[in-house]
């Protein structure tokens, strides 16, 4: 290796891939991500097998059982329709994690793209970036999406589409504020000394170097997109009935809490996991990818 090539090594800070490596051996040192991953991946392996799990087939009726109490049969009893709530709380799974995974993804992508070009292009770009941004922020996220689907129609697509939009101008805003302190670094003004266009130099370092703070706060947004679906199925323009997701199950046992209160707090308990395993999973990330969050807990590590 030449001098030239150990300098630019010195030069250009690590890839997101190499601190995603660090992430990596740091996990089984770090109690809240280790916690995070594994209530997450709970959560995924029920996900993916909840057809095969489920006791009963979660739309099938029977209304010679309604409101049956919890028993050996039916361990979260039964709702007022005689469904197996266990099996329509297993195939909810499915609905917020869908939903949760969809917007962190359209929501991660718009945002570093509109905030990683406003940061660095600048100028009048930047300033019209930016009032577009405050505008939607002034609007409560939850509200912003209620008003999409109000006006979309009430579906899973719906859904989705707007808490992603309502989301995504919280990750421009940060996206942009990292690119700031990225963009007056040496090793891209010497990227652009050597030659390369202001394009590669965007896409090749400064997106690159941006993602791990943007990442954390997609995470963390992911548990506000499951509590967004919930409100939204729960005031009945999210996902319509008789498709099983937590929010409606919550609306369904509403009525119902000082009889079968099991109906909703069961679909409460699990919003309330995935939450958490959400959240410990964005700390988690926050202090292994960012180096002086490292410095100040890593004495405290397992």
């Amino acid at each position: 290796m030449s001098a030239d090539d150990r300098a630019s090594d010195l030069a250009v800070p690590p890839t997101p891939w190499r601190q995603l490596a660090e992430t990596l051996r740091d996990h089984l040192r770090h109690p809240g991500l280790a916690i995070g991953t594994g209530l997450l991946a709970l959560l995924l392996l029920v996900a993916l097998f909840a057809p095969w799990i489920a006791p009963y087939p979660p739309l099938k009726t029977n209304m010679s059982n309604t409101l049956a109490p919890m028993s050996s049969a039916h361990w979260l009893g039964t709702d007022q329709f005689g469904r197996d709530v266990l099996s329509r709380i297993l195939l909810g799974t499915q609905v917020s994690l869908q939903v949760a995974f969809a917007v962190v993804a359209l929501s991660l992508t718009a945002g570093t793209l509109i905030g990683a070009i406003a940061g660095f292009a600048g100028g009048w770009i930047e300033r019209i970036t930016l009032v577009i941004i405050d505008i939607l922020l002034a609007f409560p996220g939850f509200l912003f999406a209620l008003a999409l689907v109000a006006a979309r129609g009430s579906s899973l697509e719906s859904v989705i589409i707007a808490v992603a939009i309502a989301f995504t101008p919280r990750v421009a805003a940060v996206m942009r504020s990292v690119v700031l302190t990225i963009k007056p670094r040496p090793f891209i003004e010497s990227s652009r000394a050597i030659g390369m266009s202001e394009w590669r130099v965007l896409w090749r370092h400064v997106i690159p170097n941006a993602l791990p703070p943007v990442i954390v706060v997609a995470t963390v947004s992911a548990a506000t997109a499951i509590l967004a679906e919930a409100g939204l199925s729960f005031l009945g323009l999210g996902v319509q009935p008789p498709t099983p997701t937590w929010g409606n199950i919550i609306a369904d046992g509403n009525s119902l809490i000082t009889t079968n209160p099991w109906i909703s707090l069961s679909a409460g308990f699990c919003i309330a996991i995935a939450v958490i395993a959400f959240n410990l999973l964005g700390d988690g990330l926050r202090d292994t990818l960012d180096p002086q969050m490292k410095r100040q807990t890593g004495r405290g590590l397992l």
